[in-house]
């Protein structure tokens, strides 16, 4: 009888014993907390907040419209931007980003990172910029000389009882992806070393989920400071949210249980959706982009388009903004410009080579829209004939590349096409009756052949530097710095000659001889 009830005894208190261990562990997911989030997010917009159907941009009046829709589905949503978005498009640039600011706060974005170009107007304005936004600019990693911090670290987000911390980090290219001296009073911490540093900063404020906010890149120029290097070299990272190689990231399964990434190419062609679950101390990340062709079929914001007509009605003085005259027709007529050099394209390729110290520049002709008809130049005819703001970017090429590319580019000749290269700094001396391939007899710089083996610098848009119009050669080559859109770097030019004259392009050395 004694033994009964000492075998009862001992089977109630393993009981006890095994409740009390199961309540504490993962198992049980009692008082364990729970969330459901949603983070939408965008990244290198470059100023595309009109919606295009020939540039395939979305736009942000659809953008929101979808937004919106999410929210009466969930909650809890977030909007991040990563970076590049305050410069590019002359509705942004035009006021130095001021309506771009004005446009996200009425997106409702929570938090953003700056990325490269967005200090193209100088680190004061952007600090200015700043604090006119009624989201947080997160850069962990960037600080003024005295060792100080400009911008917010990190910040800590309640939802539903659940600690989500965030901070931010800004690529060190953005000291030669700028001008210099847009940066000249800051330096850019390492950030793998940084983002160990917001792990355990983070962690020790309570965070349950840490997501990193980033313009950093997954581009191999950028080994060591890539999205890529942190989350192979950081723990305690969930999700990555990354910008500046307008790389299009989806569906990416976790590596060694490592951060997820994600990121949605760029120029607003599609809008990045990650939904975050919390359930049991479990974390499940689910990530996809919604692409243009499912959200241009949404209706358009009307809070939006209202502000963007306001925009736009507000730049119409700037547009008429006299920036110099001409005493000739710059001829950019698309048959024209697609299989021959032009007055105006000498002028452009020339401003460019000045402006960069490159010493060869190459330009697609599609990339000239529009012509500028004698008298004079305003703001608005100059965007007529860059409407795209594509930037300039320089790289290092061999002479054998430069060769190719140019071979490449003429091998429709004389048919028109929107690769035909456009010059400057070379004398290419071109056989027109040659086959596809065997058209380039020479090339020149300065009178001396070019050297096949030697590394030259040559100046470009962002387009062909991607690889744009299948120059797939320059799109492998190193990058060694990026300026400001083509329409600034010409309107520049523009003011410093104040008329364009015949002589003007006399002056400038023939492109090609055509034999």
């Amino acid at each position: 009888m004694i033994k009964t009830k000492f075998k009862a005894f001992l089977l109630i208190l393993c009981i006890m014993i095994m409740s009390i261990f199961t309540s504490g562990c993962g198992c049980s997911n009692a008082n364990a907390k729970s969330l459901d989030l949603t983070i939408v997010h965008t990244n290198d917009i470059h100023g595309r907040v009109k919606y295009s159907k020939e540039d395939k941009a979305v736009g942000y009046g659809k953008m929101k419209t979808y937004i919106d829709n999410l929210k009466t589905k969930n909650k809890n949503v977030l909007l991040l931007d990563a970076g590049d978005n305050l410069h590019g498009q002359p509705i942004v640039t035009l006021d130095e980003g001021e309506s771009a600011v004005s446009l996200m706060n009425l997106m409702r974005y929570n938090y953003f990172v700056p990325g490269n170009h967005d200090f193209n107007y100088g680190y004061e304005k952007l600090k200015e910029l700043s604090s006119k936004m009624s989201f947080k600019t997160l850069a962990a990693n960037i600080c003024l000389k005295d060792g100080s911090k400009p911008f917010v670290e990190n910040d800590i987000i309640e939802i539903d009882g659940v600690k989500v911390g965030i901070f931010g980090l800004a690529t060190p290219e953005t000291s030669v992806k700028t001008n210099p001296k847009n940066v000249e009073k800051l330096s850019f911490k390492d950030p793998i070393e940084t983002a160990k540093e917001q792990v355990k900063s983070l962690k020790n404020k309570g965070a349950n989920i840490i997501i990193l906010l980033c313009h950093l890149g997954i581009d191999e120029e950028s080994k060591g400071n890539r999205s890529y290097d942190i989350r192979d070299n950081v723990d305690g990272i969930d999700l990555i949210i990354d910008g500046h190689s307008h790389s299009n990231l989806q569906q990416i399964s976790q590596v060694n249980g490592r951060a997820v990434i994600t990121s949605t190419g760029a120029y607003a062609e599609n809008l990045g959706v990650v939904n975050i679950k919390l359930n049991g101390g479990k974390t499940e990340i689910k990530q996809s982009n919604i692409l243009f062709s499912e959200l241009e079929k949404l209706e358009s914001n009307k809070e939006i388009d209202d502000l963007i007509n306001k925009i736009d009605k507000k730049n119409e003085k700037t547009l008429k903004e006299l920036i110099g005259k001409t005493q000739i027709d710059l001829v950019g007529k698309k048959s024209a410009v697609r299989m021959s050099e032009t007055n105006l394209t000498k002028l452009v390729t020339n401003i460019i080579l000045k402006e960069t110290n490159a010493q060869v520049v190459l330009l697609n002709g599609g990339g000239f829209r529009d012509g500028i008809d004698q008298g004079d130049i305003t703001y608005e005819s100059i965007l007529k004939v860059f409407p795209f703001g594509n930037y300039v970017v320089t790289k290092s090429v061999k002479g054998k590349d430069i060769i190719e590319s140019l071979e490449f580019g003429l091998s429709d000749y004389p048919s028109v096409a929107g690769k035909f290269p456009q010059i400057a700094g070379i004398t290419v001396t071109v056989d027109k009756n040659a086959t596809a391939g065997s058209k380039v007899i020479s090339v020149k710089i300065n009178g001396k052949e070019i050297e096949k083996e030697k590394d030259y610098v040559l100046a470009t848009n962002d387009f062909i530097s991607k690889g744009g119009d299948g120059y797939k050669l320059i799109s492998g080559c190193k990058e060694l710095n990026q300026f400001s859109a083509v329409y600034e770097i010409f309107t520049k030019g523009i003011k410093e000659l104040k008329t364009v004259s015949k002589s003007t392009i006399s002056q400038l050395p023939d492109g090609y001889v055509f034999k």
